[in-house]
């Protein structure tokens, strides 16, 4: 009786062995290679599954900072004799900026469970999440030594001399005799002035903008998407467009981070580049990882030839804390040596303040926040009195267009 009761599992056995297992065919559709941040994003996967009975588990991966607002990227179907095709959707929300990998996820289990089951990743698709361009029309940063306040009318301190007036301002010592205008200056005579007033004119080309971007992975203050280090990039990404729109040559170097350079130039070919080299920086995995800990200052030996050939207009791009101060100061005295400037220097400095962005469990962590606000605009305030243009950015409390714009109380 037992051996004619161990017949019912052996051909049990025996017919699910000749049943072989489910097999998938998926495709993605929808999903666009580039979109920008806080865009939705619908995905919709699509297969058929054949071979034999049993059950398919099918997960599309999403990447971690991402927010799942409908639908779900995971679908469990169940197959029987027949071929089947299946077919379902969801969308995401993109949080965070930089190159992600999507993948499809399955796995096929045999009904009675005699097969292995079978788990793979395959069409991975590559989506890259752009910062959003905010419509920043006028920056009033110093771009150069002058009176002017729109950074456009800014040209080039190199390059021959254009027949277009510019102003009138006080003589220098080592200007020509020639650009003297006398009646201005015997006007300027009666009202006590002791020099005389020159014209200035339009220099052929525009200027030039090197841009310091900090990557310090101490600038990741915040949340794993929301921290000083998303907003610096964010900045980035917005003055690299504003100043190749208008026409400026513009270059880049990305100091703690491989010390990555972008030499100068112009057009949209060079805003794809330092788009790129920014994506970089901002890696789904979170992690404090130095990969060249170098420093402003040695950044600036770096690029000198840089800051002082074109005679640029700078902009650094960081956070401002006691720990990278006197490396700060250090690198600004070497621009100062460098340009030797008998004007304000065209050097501005877009301070991120991230504090606001911590989740704060009680009142002392409220305080602690707020004394560490205070102690990086005293930074500022000390830049400052140098000359220097410097933005305390909140990008919590007001956004980079209207920041930009306001500058010019700051100086």
């Amino acid at each position: 009786m037992l051996i004619c009761a161990s017949f019912i599992p052996l051909s049990i056995y025996l017919i699910g062995a000749f049943v072989s297992p489910p097999e998938t065919q998926i495709k993605k559709s929808g999903l666009p290679s580039t979109t920008r941040l806080g865009e939705i994003v619908d995905v919709k996967i699509e297969g058929q599954i054949t071979g034999g009975p049993g059950a398919v588990v099918i997960c599309d991966e999403v990447p971690e900072p991402f927010e799942l607002v409908e639908g779900s990227n995971y679908r469990l179907v169940a197959k029987e004799f027949k071929d089947k095709a299946f077919c379902y959707s969801y969308a995401v929300r993109c949080t965070k900026c930089g190159n992600f990998g999507l993948g499809i996820g399955r796995e096929t289990r045999h009904f009675l469970g005699l097969a292995l089951t079978q788990v793979s990743i395959e069409g991975v698709t590559q989506l890259r999440v752009l910062p959003t361009l905010p419509e920043v029309r006028k920056i009033k940063l110093r771009m150069h030594a002058t009176q002017r306040t729109h950074s456009s009318w800014s040209v080039a301190r190199i390059g021959p001399l254009s027949t277009d007036f510019k102003e009138i301002r006080d003589y220098f010592y080592g200007d020509p005799f020639k650009v003297i205008n006398w009646k201005a200056s015997a006007k300027a005579q009666g009202r006590g002035k002791l020099y005389p007033m020159v014209n200035e004119y339009e220099r052929e080309g525009n200027l030039s903008i090197w841009m310091f971007v900090d990557a310090n992975p101490d600038l990741r203050i915040g949340t794993s998407v929301e921290n000083a280090l998303e907003h610096g990039v964010w900045a980035a990404y917005c003055l690299a467009n504003y100043f190749l729109s208008k026409g400026y040559n513009l270059g880049m170097y990305v100091y703690n981070h491989r010390g990555e350079a972008l030499h100068y130039d112009a057009g949209r070919r060079q805003f794809i580049r330092i788009a790129e080299a920014l994506l970089r920086l901002t890696s789904p995995k979170v992690g404090l990882q130095v990969f060249w800990d170098e420093g402003f200052s040695k950044a600036v030996e770096r690029n000198w030839e840089y800051v002082i050939t074109r005679s640029p207009g700078i902009v650094i791009i960081t956070h401002i804390t006691s720990s990278n101060w006197i490396n700060l100061l250090n690198g600004f005295r070497k621009i100062l040596a460098y340009k030797r400037s008998r004007r304000r220097p065209n050097i501005s400095v877009i301070n991120i303040l991230p504090y606001s962005m911590i989740p704060k469990a009680n009142n002392w962590e409220t305080f602690a926040a707020k004394m560490l606000d205070v102690a990086s605009r005293s930074f500022s305030n000390q830049l400052r009195s140098w000359g220097l243009t410097v933005l305390d950015l909140d990008p919590t409390k007001e956004s980079i267009d209207l920041a930009l714009l306001g500058t010019i109380h700051l100086r």
